[in-house]
């Protein structure tokens, strides 16, 4: 049975995107896995119980040569669920870049949208 789904995202550097959650978006750090030199190749964040992953790319594509790559190539979005979206919207919308400002959709939610520090695309919406 499963019990959870959590993203893995390659990112170009994992420090990079901890700043940008943490600072950007409230998560909370949860584990951090140093590449051997000064840097830090995996990190998991959390809010509100909910994880996601951060692996560096270069180390992502040693791991699983399938996913080798030269750059990170956002290939997903990320659609994330919030009870209060236009408290959340308050509390990111000047530290993030909004790529679509909240509207209300056909399927009858409230969204925006940001870019995260590495190009993928986080929806944020609410149930109307």
């Amino acid at each position: 049975m499963i019990s959870s789904i959590t993203a893995n995202l390659m990112v170009e550097s994992v420090t990079a995107t901890l700043d940008f959650y943490e600072n950007a978006l409230g998560f909370a750090r949860m584990v951090t896995v140093p590449d051997g030199a000064d840097g830090i190749q995996f990190a998991i964040v959390g809010r509100d119980d909910q994880l996601l992953m951060f692996q560096e790319r270069q180390n992502l594509g040693q791991e699983y040569p399938t996913l080798a790559t030269d750059q990170v190539r956002p290939g997903i979005t990320l659609f994330i669920k919030v009870d209060d979206l236009a408290g959340f919207y308050a509390e990111v919308k000047d530290k993030v870049r909004i790529l679509a400002d909240v509207h209300t959709t056909f399927y009858g939610a409230k969204e925006f949208a940001v870019a995260d520090n590495n190009g993928y695309v986080l929806t944020m919406a609410e149930n109307l």
